[in-house]
């Protein structure tokens, strides 16, 4: 047995013995019996989703079974969560993603940002980087990364220049490190994401827009994708200024061969354009149409696409049932999970009590617990998935904040956007093992650029979380 593995197994094993000494113990002063049952659930759930011991989504499920079973809850409660709104408005983008891909919309909007790039080499890894981010933000990063990594690889195997080893890692990372932080920006760019939001609408009855996030959370996705390009092309690997040779002509070739956007594709770009422009907009009419949200309009326009037809009327629908069966259930389930665990930490008085031992901690100034968590999620999401750490995270760094006097909406947003900056493992996220997957970025390499994008992320979300978001002008993260 591989020390890994014995690792995760004793781990398990501690989670497990801690759940079943809730069960048969009282528990600490000021917790009452529910809620020493609940955090019984919550450390064998967060060392399961750590340990991996068994698949996420089957963790998720445990709050069905063990709130009742121990008492923390009926079945009403527990499962109440599964169905949140942010679910819904993660899997209406979840289809829109799945059409753009199976009509090659995405490959298209990629080539068109290349192709406006130009053909420097800083240039292009610029290009790919910023075409990495804007996809992610509206499809799965896995999928990004993905349809990416062949574009990539064409244009290093057509380029046979003298620095090409440097200039491959720098665009081939590119596309894992864009993927990752583009997905920071929207609420349905990332399940961290979704999760933050279903967790503030639970716990503490904050809605978080659609347009609220982009606004609080866009422009640092976008200076960190600046940043990123500065390190890979200035200081990770010392890109220089020249031009690829035949940069244009291959970047006419790949047009070419995808030739003129079929019906299909303008109708799907006429939905997801559509669905954005009202996420963007819904605030200005609201009176006006009080009953729309932002999970009914990523609904609306994932439905449209079950109903329009690819061409004409009689031809298949833009989506099918296969699409349905494509939907990551999986990661809506952890969601599910995650909500309904800490709904159970709030409500059975564990918030509370973290709150209470919290506020002794009141010495210590906001700026030094902020950049200590957001260091801790960096680190722990490099080894775990950053869904699971955001659900077990969040309740506890959202009664912190309450202990403090804190809103706890932006300490859970620095939780859920720091789990989104694992740049240094291969097996951190899809996009960086898909990329590392090629063969031309040596491990060495990849974990010394990940480490100086980890500081860089570390510092900046700090940064943002305690002195810059809450002094945005016109935000507003909650709205009805």
């Amino acid at each position: 047995m591989s020390p890994t593995r014995m690792v995760r197994l004793v781990l398990a094993a501690v989670g497990f013995a801690f759940w079943i000494c809730t069960l048969h113990s009282n528990p600490p002063e000021g917790l009452s019996d529910p809620g020493w049952r609940t955090l019984g659930v919550a450390v064998l759930m967060g060392t399961l989703w750590i340990s991996e011991l068994f698949p996420f989504a089957v963790t998720a499920l445990f709050p069905i079974v063990l709130f009742p079973a121990s008492g923390a809850g009926d079945i009403q409660t527990a499962t109440a969560p599964y169905a949140n709104p942010v679910i819904f408005l993660f899997l209406g983008g979840i289809f829109i993603a799945l059409a753009m891909e199976s009509t090659g919309l995405h490959r298209r909007i990629s080539l068109a940002i290349i192709s406006c790039a130009g053909v420097r080499k800083r240039a292009v890894i610029g290009g790919f980087l910023a075409s990495s981010g804007f996809l992610s933000m509206w499809v799965n990063n896995t999928a990004v990364a993905v349809m990416m990594l062949p574009i990539a690889i064409s244009v290093i195997a057509l380029f046979q220049i003298e620095d090409e080893a440097p200039f491959a890692c720098a665009l081939l990372l590119s596309i894992a490190y864009g993927a990752n932080i583009g997905g920071m920006a929207t609420l349905v760019g990332t399940p961290p994401n979704a999760i933050l939001a279903g967790f503030m609408e639970e716990s503490h009855g904050v809605r978080i827009s659609f347009t609220g996030w982009l606004l609080m959370a866009g422009p640092l996705s976008l200076i960190l994708l600046f940043l990123s390009w500065l390190y890979l092309t200035r200081i990770g690997f010392g890109i220089g200024k020249g031009e690829l040779p035949s940069g244009r002509d291959l970047i006419f070739t790949e047009s070419k061969k995808i030739g003129q956007m079929s019906s299909a594709e303008k109708r799907v770009a006429f939905v997801f354009t559509g669905t954005a422009l009202l996420w963007i907009l819904r605030g200005t009419f609201t009176e006006a149409i009080p009953w729309l949200s932002d999970p009914g309009i990523a609904m609306l326009g994932g439905l449209l696409l079950f109903v329009l037809p690819e061409s004409k009327l009689d031809s298949p629908r833009i989506l099918d049932l296969h699409a349905i069966r494509k939907a990551p259930w999986d990661v809506l389930i952890l969601i599910g999970g995650g909500l309904s665990l800490a709904n159970g930490i709030q409500t059975n008085g564990v918030a509370a009590w973290i709150v209470g031992h919290a506020s002794k901690m009141d010495t210590l100034p906001i700026p030094l617990i902020v950049s200590g968590i957001v260091l801790l999620i960096v680190l722990l999401t490099e080894i775990t998935s950053n869904s699971a750490t955001t659900s077990t995270f969040l309740p506890i760094v959202a009664s912190i904040a309450v202990g403090f006097g804190e809103n706890p909406l932006f300490l859970g947003a620095a939780v859920a956007l720091a789990s989104s900056c694992a740049f240094m493992m291969p097996v951190a996220t899809p996009p960086n093992a898909i990329v590392f997957g090629s063969g031309r970025i040596p491990l060495v390499k990849m974990m010394q650029t990940g480490v100086a994008l980890n500081i860089i992320s570390w510092t900046l979300i700090t940064a943002w979380i305690v002195w810059i978001a809450p002094r945005i002008p016109g935000i507003s993260l909650s709205s009805n």
